[in-house]
């Protein structure tokens, strides 16, 4: 695949899509799993991370981009913060405002982290969960810049980053294919094969899920796009949007290896 055609057209499965999201809405409440959002226990751990460690336990202002069904921004308004999450999945996002607990401490923004306007100022931005890596490098630049116009003269940030490492075990992952009743890409019966693609000189994994209705219906093509940021690469990101100290934070509580979490400030 050709550089320029890396971040070109549908770079990434549409969760937008209403039964997109509606599918991927069963994947972020189940326990079963971490593939879409941690178990409840770690994000119990998490929100009293960021509650005691970074906001040392003062009401705050947050902002919460790619915020899924809000399981952060709900836990960290129950410890007093206010707080504005915002994602593009309308499924996810109505979960979110359906179980939020006070809606005088919690906002859920139904929109595109690339083009919504971001409540302001705010003391504290997070991105977590690897949302940052499946944007291009002018889109994820673009999104930091934008974040540092949304927060106060002292305010943080904390993206929390897939590893370069995982990046690439995703992109050498050998083809798979597999039949099932219901899931992801489908309500019905259908087959599901995956091609995985390592491009190393620009540090991106690529895969293509070719799904098939059991039916006989037409093969739908879709495309995830991953980019790994070495070290110094994310620093000089963060570091040209405008931040500073940017630093890792390893007293993140976290179940995988898969993730770190790093900490820069506005000011």
């Amino acid at each position: 695949m050709q550089n320029d055609g890396l971040w070109r057209g549908d770079y990434k499965i549409p969760w937008d899509d209403p039964d997109f999201s509606r599918r991927m809405l069963v994947e972020h409440l189940t326990q079963e799993h971490d593939l879409a959002s941690r178990r409840a226990e770690w994000i119990d751990k998490q929100a009293a991370w960021i509650h005691q460690h970074l906001l040392d336990g003062k009401p705050a202002s947050i902002l919460d981009l790619g915020c899924g069904p809000g399981f952060y921004t709900r836990r960290l308004a129950m410890l007093g913060h206010r707080c504005c999450g915002i994602d593009f999945s309308p499924a996810s996002i109505q979960y979110a405002r359906q179980h939020c607990p006070d809606d005088s401490r919690c906002e859920f923004v139904l929109g595109d982290i690339r083009q919504v306007a971001l409540e302001g100022p705010c003391d504290l931005a997070m991105i977590l969960y690897g949302e940052l890596n499946v944007f291009s490098p002018a889109e994820a630049s673009a999104i930091l810049r934008r974040v540092k116009a949304s927060l106060t003269s002292q305010g943080r940030l904390i993206v929390e980053m897939q590893t370069p490492e995982a990046v690439e075990r995703v992109g050498r992952s050998e083809p798979s294919k597999q039949q099932s009743e219901s899931g992801l890409f489908s309500d019905g019966p259908h087959r599901c094969c995956t091609e995985n693609q390592w491009l190393p000189e620009q540090n991106v994994a690529v895969q293509t899920f070719s799904v098939t209705d059991a039916n006989g219906g037409a093969t739908r093509v879709y495309r995830s796009t991953t980019k790994a940021w070495p070290d110094g690469d994310l620093i000089e990101l963060l570091t040209d949007a405008g931040f500073h100290n940017v630093s890792r934070c390893d007293e993140w509580p976290c179940n995988t290896d898969t993730l770190t979490l790093w900490g820069a400030t506005n000011g």
